[in-house]
């Protein structure tokens, strides 16, 4: 009896340990694979109508216990945590900022209602809420362990490390997916299996186009940049971007650079984004007497980069230049009303089109050009 209870033991031993190195080999098979998604329950639409293009694809980074890919339209990343078969998403966090259709949110509303995951017998992945397998994924390309290195960010200080509020700059690309932010603080460059930080440094700027250019070097990393305004088109998507990146990066181990291309634009200061009236005019104070009528006054929408508002005398409307330190209203419009001649629209006008740069204090929005200040208006609500 004694000998039976004692092999009993060994065997349930021998089982748990295998049940446990399982799990282990199990977990390995997340790593070093892309992972596109085959199939996922829930809409009334068909996948391929979903999807018709390109499927979303996940890549799962065991150092840093993060997750990235593209949702089929734009590139993401979310933190992860396993326990067993056990797996949760944290708030699946986009990297790039395109107009999709319904599929982007299906297939991140999804992930972050998934809490197990498994492997079936063709080592297809499935991703599951409680035990209905909601996501199903294919192999679509391996990574090597060397690759897994270099997926490694570069260390920054910790008072470099962005703020999501700073970014001012964002580009995107595809084949292979990638996207890019530019900060006061810091480059962030980021592929499916690569990220390269590093911090902010001033481009060159050439003299005769709209083109800057990047050349960093650091102790574990080497990236060159190339930002011109010129007009590109998603490969993907089909949306146009008022600028075309070129990048050049490698870690410093690497013998040579990766070359990737894309479309970018600069996100206008959300600080703009208000009513705004005339308090000043090339240093004068500013009343109604001085237009007759009501002081000048616009609206800006910093997400469409426009405007409406009113010169002293006329309707006007435009659009938004806008870059770091740089502002610009562009393609003025204005009623053609017949205005009285001590009325200061001429001149407001005048100021107002040769405004390049802009400050933000206490309520106040500051346009100023090289020589002088040339208007300052007061926000209002």
């Amino acid at each position: 009896m004694k000998t039976k209870t004692t092999l009993f033991i060994i065997i349930f031993a021998f089982v748990i340990i295998s049940c446990a190195t399982n799990k282990n080999i199990s977990n390995e098979k997340l790593y070093n694979t892309i992972w596109e998604l085959g199939y996922i329950s829930g809409p009334r639409i068909a996948f391929d109508g979903l999807y018709p293009d390109k499927k979303p694809k996940i890549s799962f980074n065991k150092e840093n216990n993060e997750v990235s890919g593209n949702n089929s339209c734009n590139g993401y990343t979310a933190n992860y945590t396993i326990t067993g078969n056990s797996i949760f998403f944290g708030e699946p966090e986009p990297t790039t900022m395109m107009f999709c259709g319904e599929g982007e949110k299906v297939f991140l509303n999804m992930m972050k209602k998934i809490n197990k995951y498994s492997f079936d017998q063709d080592g297809k992945l499935n991703l599951i809420i409680d035990d209905v397998p909601m996501m199903r994924f294919k192999k679509a390309g391996t990574k090597t362990i060397n690759d897994l290195a270099k997926s490694k960010p570069a260390t920054v200080p910790e008072n470099q490390i962005n703020n999501k509020a700073d970014v001012y700059f964002k580009a995107s690309g595809t084949e292979p997916f990638w996207f890019l932010e530019l900060s006061e603080q810091q480059i962030k460059l980021k592929t499916i299996t690569d990220s390269i930080i590093t911090p902010y440094t001033a481009p060159l700027q050439a003299r005769d186009s709209n083109v800057k250019m990047y050349k960093i070097q650091t102790e574990s990393s080497r990236l060159n940049m190339q930002i011109t305004q010129s007009e590109c088109t998603d490969a993907m998507s089909g949306k146009l971007s008022p600028y075309t990146v070129s990048v050049e990066y490698k870690k410093n181990a690497e013998p040579s650079l990766h070359k990737i291309e894309g479309c970018g634009a600069y996100i206008t200061d959300y600080r703009l984004h208000d009513i705004w009236v005339l308090e000043k005019l090339n240093g004068k104070s500013m009343d109604k007497t001085n237009f007759n009528s009501d002081l000048p006054s616009m609206e800006i929408n910093s997400t469409t980069k426009a405007f409406t508002g009113f010169a002293g005398c006329n309707r006007m409307n435009g659009k938004l230049f806008f870059e770091k330190e740089l502002l610009r209203f562009t393609d003025i419009a204005t009623t053609k009303m017949m205005c009285d001649s001590d009325n200061n629209e001429n001149a407001f006008l005048k100021a107002f089109r040769t405004a390049t740069t802009y400050k933000i204090e206490n309520n106040r929005l500051w346009l100023s050009n090289p020589s002088e200040e040339l208007l300052i208006f007061k926000k209002i609500d």
